[in-house]
């Protein structure tokens, strides 16, 4: 009888465990639901994005690991013939990933719509990132801007993966980039940049 009185007892005590245990998981699986939410809306989603512009063309997607993550595009017109680029990846995973990447997303934008060069740009925000970044979480960012009147290219990296460039034709190859350090741990790091022109087609 004690047995099955104790049984009862803790039959009792684990649903109610059970109950909250599964209120929070819910709980928490809404709230990474809003953020994901939040970051996808941050990103440009409407292709194609300048409908009105028939010299270049836009697309972009990204797909997270998990619910939120560190991986980010924008692109954007800094004036009438200037469209600036960009792609990055946040270190680690999760919601402190997506907080570093919008906070990192909006100051290059910020910068780049000041038609800041781009290699100067880097600098200015990876600065701004480094001044309170006790956690040392840092970002890996390609940026370019393309003179849509000559077709011109100015770049600068921090340590992200060079991209693919696509000749007419269909032949693909890496674009020769600076390495450089990546965004966020150590301030006044200098940013170097390059050119290319891109060619119809």
């Amino acid at each position: 009888t004690q047995a099955f009185a104790y049984m009862k007892v803790s039959l009792k005590d684990y649903i109610n465990k059970l109950t909250e245990a599964t209120a929070a998981k819910e709980r928490i699986e809404s709230e990474l639901k809003i953020a994901k939410e939040i970051q996808t809306s941050m990103l440009p989603r409407i292709f194609p994005p300048l409908p009105d512009r028939k010299e270049f063309d836009t697309f972009a997607m990204m797909e997270p690991a998990k619910e939120v993550g560190g991986d980010f595009y924008d692109f954007f017109l800094v004036n009438d013939n200037k469209l600036c680029f960009l792609m990055g990846d946040v270190s680690g995973k999760g919601v402190p990933a997506a907080l570093f990447m919008m906070i990192t997303k909006i100051l290059l934008k910020n910068e780049a719509l000041q038609g800041t060069p781009v290699n100067e740009l880097l600098f200015r925000v990876n600065n701004i990132l480094a001044l309170d970044n006790n956690t040392a979480m840092f970002a890996t960012i390609f940026c370019a801007t393309l003179d849509t009147a000559s077709g011109e290219v100015e770049f600068s990296n921090a340590g992200h993966n060079p991209p693919l460039l696509c000749r007419k034709g269909g032949d693909f190859e890496f674009l020769g980039v600076d390495k450089g350090f990546v965004l966020g741990p150590m301030p006044n790091t200098r940013f170097s940049s390059r050119k290319l022109r891109l060619n119809p087609g």
